[in-house]
């Protein structure tokens, strides 16, 4: 419990600092995008270094913004899986939406940055092909995890449902 409890404190905290954060990103992003003038300013999406000179790196800024607010309602989710898992409530429908919601959700946020990674790339004229593991990986397996997950939650609650009406 003490494990779940050090989870729900640390989610918590990145939730509010999300919260803050967001809209400010919105207003900057909005401002950076309707201004004509040079930005001094570097930015980074996924580890690259964009310039808002081209018409992708400003798609590619827009839908990382949105991929970030995404990243934000998972957690949300998740926030509130842990609250269930908190109050013992861990066998209950509801934990199997939330945890095929965010499986389902982790798995359009891959997408979307592999689409968002492609335009940035394409704006800077470096396609190319590399091998290794890289994000979108570990996001699909991150996503089917808790998929997987979601399903193992649903035969849990069948085998305990199960299991009060032998008693």
């Amino acid at each position: 419990m003490r494990n779940l409890n050090l989870l729900k404190t640390i989610v918590n905290y990145v939730w509010i600092m999300s919260l803050i954060f967001y809209p400010i990103s919105i207003i900057i992003c909005i401002l950076l995008l309707i201004s004509n003038e040079p930005i001094d300013i570097p930015l980074q999406i996924s580890g690259n270094n964009i310039e808002l000179n081209t018409v992708n790196s400003k798609i590619a800024f827009v839908i990382a913004l949105f991929n970030y607010g995404l990243g934000i309602y998972i957690l949300y989710l998740f926030k509130k899986l842990l609250n269930l898992f908190y109050n013992k409530l861990i066998f209950e429908e509801t934990c199997y939406d939330l945890l095929r919601q965010i499986g389902k959700l982790i798995l359009y946020s891959a997408f979307i940055y592999l689409i968002c990674e492609f335009l940035i790339k394409i704006s800077k004229d470096k396609i190319g092909i590399q091998f290794g593991y890289g994000p979108f990986i570990y996001l699909i397996g991150i996503g089917l995890f808790f998929k997987v997950l979601a399903e193992v939650f649903k035969v849990g609650k069948r085998l305990k449902e199960q299991n009060e009406l032998t008693i």
